[in-house]
């Protein structure tokens, strides 16, 4: 069974891609002053969400979503706890953009449709990078496009969450932004972490075709309450509270949210 769904959701991803691809380049934004500002136009932001979504029922993953999901017109930074690559379309799928190394931006079709989807791409280094990664970042909040970011900086082991860098929270504190803390889980039947989930030690193709090949992940997303920046005065604030918050809901027993998987399926 585990080749058979491999065989047929490989095929399906690659079609998606090019899907996603047709869909986005027939709605590019001829505002050239959206465009030059990387702003996705209301299309583009229903076809990136579509397109996460789809992922994540190819892929095969049992969804549930807890806490107050923000309001349209309350767009903000998203901040989450990284445990896989997962976690973009995850995520992505209730309505963010991202942030992502200028790298990735290179890939193909990935890198074309996150410029299109609206990510923001940061190169690394240089004079005033971080000051133009910010700016960025909220002028496309402004525009009314949440943002994810990782502030872990990388993924961390299962049902742990490592120490949130403050300095990711710049454009809260530059620009008086909204953050909104979220806590991602994948949990096999018995509540605990799922074993497939970590991809440290292994390449991308490999940890994709282990997931993929499994026929139960269970991802429970946790939004938690609204964060408005005034509140703080330091980004290291308010990087400490986020960390915590996630930290409750993702570092506890498994028992407890196998209770949950049950009761909301």
């Amino acid at each position: 069974m585990k080749f058979i769904r491999i065989l047929y959701k490989i095929p399906a991803l690659i079609i998606l891609s090019i899907i996603g691809m047709i869909l986005m380049g027939a709605f590019s934004s001829r505002d050239k002053s959206q465009k030059n500002k990387g702003i996705p136009t209301l299309k583009q932001k229903q076809v990136r969400k579509w397109w996460l979504a789809t992922v994540i029922k190819i892929v095969g993953l049992n969804f549930t979503v807890k806490g107050d999901v923000p309001s349209p017109d309350q767009p903000a930074l998203w901040v989450a706890n990284h445990a896989s690559w997962l976690d973009i379309p995850v995520v992505g799928s209730m309505g963010a953009g991202f942030l992502s190394k200028a790298e990735v931006r290179k890939w193909p079709v990935i890198g074309w449709l996150g410029e299109k989807g609206g990510t923001v791409y940061i190169k690394r280094g240089g004079v005033n990078a971080s000051q133009r990664a910010s700016q960025e970042i909220a002028n496309k909040i402004n525009a009314g496009d949440n943002i994810l970011v990782f502030p872990e900086g990388t993924t961390s082991t299962a049902g742990d969450v490592r120490r949130f860098h403050a300095r990711i929270f710049a454009p809260v504190m530059d620009h008086n932004l909204a953050v909104q803390p979220i806590a991602v889980q994948y949990l096999n039947d018995k509540g605990e972490p799922h074993s497939k989930i970590l991809w440290q030690d292994q390449s991308f193709m490999s940890n994709l075709l282990g997931i993929i090949g499994e026929s139960s992940i269970n991802v429970i997303l946790t939004f938690l309450p609204l964060i408005p920046a005034g509140e703080f005065s330091e980004r290291k604030r308010i990087a400490e509270l986020c960390e915590n918050q996630i930290k409750s809901i993702v570092v506890k027993k498994a028992s407890t949210e196998n209770k949950s998987i049950s009761s909301e399926r």
